[in-house]
């Protein structure tokens, strides 16, 4: 199992389930001992805190502290590109082997808002970039399925350029560096989730690119049972701003963050 998938099994109910079994398999081969006692209190209340979504929602918005949603103000005159950052699809396929792929939230989030993005300054060209994340899976590139939806959105084909090979955010920002010379753009306007921004832009300015920031629209909760109980959608939450801490710090000592 490679790091990363390790690391997003540490926070779903596999991680949970195995965390446990391992501290009552640690308490009954040593029953008179503490620590597995300990152990076992610590897994609860850890996990606990990290399922209720209230509690990772404050540390995402540090994270996503000092950006807001694009306006038209914040481009100045000349050629622009809309720079997309993909996050992930799901392919499937019936017994004919016809096939369907639908992006995950975040990226139909992220792709959202490149529609607005491009409607309020109408650039040059949108880049959607993203590549498939695991080549052992059978999904197909999300740079591919997020250009399916921006032409539903009504985004002109000739508008739309694909990045298909990146397996990461380090991967788009090489890639996109590497296009944009070409491309004659004098702005450009990057385009991912409010948690993911700060890691991007310092990636971006890395590669010499300084772009302006347009966030996505998160989903809002109102429900106390979504905000303040243990939940799947707390612990996703979670995991997204472990691994994007997690990536700051990493980044910055590979020094690939400026």
């Amino acid at each position: 199992m490679r790091g990363a998938s390790i690391f997003w099994f540490i926070f779903s109910s596999g991680g949970i389930l195995v965390s446990l079994l391992t501290g009552v398999l640690w308490l009954y081969a040593r029953p008179r001992s503490r620590w597995p006692r300990a152990f076992l209190a610590v897994i609860a209340i850890a996990y606990t805190l990290a399922s209720v979504y209230a509690v990772p929602h404050l540390f995402a918005g540090w994270l996503a502290d000092g950006f807001r949603p694009l306006t038209s103000a914040d481009v100045p005159p000349g050629r622009s590109v809309v720079v997309l950052l993909g996050s992930g699809s799901y392919r499937r396929s019936d017994w004919a082997n016809a096939s369907y792929s639908v992006l995950d939230p975040i990226g139909a989030e992220r792709t959202l808002e490149a529609a607005r993005v491009f409607r309020l300054i109408h650039p040059e060209l949108v880049i959607s970039s993203g590549g498939s994340i695991d080549p052992d899976e059978p999904e197909d590139p999300s740079g591919d399925t997020m250009k399916e939806l921006l032409l539903r959105l009504g985004i002109p084909d000739e508008k739309i350029i694909v990045e298909r090979e990146s397996r990461n955010t380090r991967d788009e920002a090489t890639a996109i560096a590497a296009m944009l010379p070409t491309l004659g753009a004098d702005h450009v306007v990057l385009v991912t989730s409010p948690i993911h921004m700060r890691r991007s832009m310092g990636m971006f300015r890395a590669v010499g690119i300084t772009a302006i920031p347009a966030i996505a629209r998160d989903p809002e909760y109102s429900s106390w049972t979504v905000t303040l109980l243990p939940s799947q959608t707390g612990l996703r939450l979670t995991s997204l701003v472990v691994h994007e801490a997690l990536g700051l710090l990493y980044y910055r000592l590979r020094g690939w963050y400026v």
